[in-house]
């Protein structure tokens, strides 16, 4: 293969220079010290003055609504049963076909997160719209926005950033953990780890299938940092899968970027590709020019920011 064309011609330019090397003061963040190991810590806040979650009561209003949770029932078989005069589950409670079921149906909703969540998982895909309006159990206070950026798809290497954002009032802080070593992962970790207390659900994007799996997978290689839950059994609202849900044949790319782009109307001036990361991480360990770990972190930062307002968009969309 020509070094100089497809997939090595892309990178050209990356390849470290010796006249690059500057020192680690020049970072954008803190730099944390432990034996040998090094990592940066960066603190960006921004307002989010709209950002509300639904409240309880519209949750069990659309539950209610939706008759399609009855076995066998769907959409046009649902619009047969409403004209009928049966126009939600407590008025098929006491229907002569449909009652035990629909009672039983309704009696989740005294039952907490947990039996709501697997009735929801009987009869629909996680995209579903009420899976997403489960964020009525929860308070702006209790999610976790996660993205992590790795040196490879594979859980047997390494991560070198976690970014995660989270409100405290209308103000939604992302703190970002960088590794500045190989030997770092570890340290960035245990400060995730100290985020989660008092979190009780993830945002991520595409981070049920990923990201989280991916943090667990690494924690397990160390035996730990112990956290305060299972991370993998935490509620995550995956935004990946309600977009595509939720914008159905509106788009031909459901990825951040393109998502940003088309329902935010935002492009990224000079932002990297997630593809180019582990390239820029080995540039920077080969020469310790900050040019090449800065944009990792600014990549990282804005794939946090950009989750909270598409969120607010799948809110405004799905909130009659």
């Amino acid at each position: 293969m020509d070094i100089n064309s497809g997939f090595f011609n892309r990178f050209r330019d990356l390849q470290p220079k010796k006249e690059d090397k500057k020192t680690l003061t020049e970072l954008s963040g803190e730099v944390i010290s432990r034996d040998s190991m090094k990592y940066m810590l960066n603190v960006n806040t921004r307002e989010f003055r709209g950002f509300t979650l639904p409240e309880p009561g519209y949750f069990r209003k659309e539950y209610g609504a939706t008759l399609e949770l009855l076995y066998g029932v769907r959409d046009k078989k649902a619009r047969k049963i409403y004209d009928c005069g049966v126009r939600d589950l407590a008025g098929a409670s006491g229907h002569e076909t449909f009652g035990e079921e629909a009672r039983r149906i309704m009696s989740a909703l005294d039952n907490g997160l947990p039996a709501v969540r697997d009735m929801l998982a009987s009869r629909f895909s996680p995209s579903h719209r009420l899976f997403f309006l489960l964020l009525s159990f929860f308070k702006p206070e209790e999610l976790l926005f996660v993205d992590i950026e790795t040196k490879s798809l594979f859980i047997e290497t390494s991560i070198i950033e976690i970014g995660a954002g989270y409100f405290e009032g209308n103000k939604f802080t992302v703190k970002q953990f960088t590794a500045l070593t190989d030997s770092s992962e570890y340290l960035v970790l245990e400060e995730f780890a100290k985020l989660l207390p008092g979190k009780k659900a993830f945002v991520t994007f595409n981070g049920r299938t990923f990201d989280i799996p991916f943090i667990d997978g690494r924690m397990a290689y160390y035996g730990g940092p112990d956290t305060p839950a299972e991370i993998t059994s935490m509620h995550n609202f995956d935004i990946l899968h309600f977009s595509r849900c939720c914008y159905k044949r509106e788009f031909d790319s459901y990825s951040l970027k393109a998502m940003e782009a088309q329902v935010l109307g935002k492009e990224r001036d000079g932002d990297i590709d997630g593809a180019e990361v582990h390239i820029y991480f080995e540039n920077f360990l080969a020469t310790q020019n900050p040019e090449y770990i800065e944009p990792i972190v600014y990549h990282n930062r804005e794939d946090v920011f950009a989750m909270v307002q598409i969120m607010e968009r799948l809110l405004d969309r799905w909130i009659k």
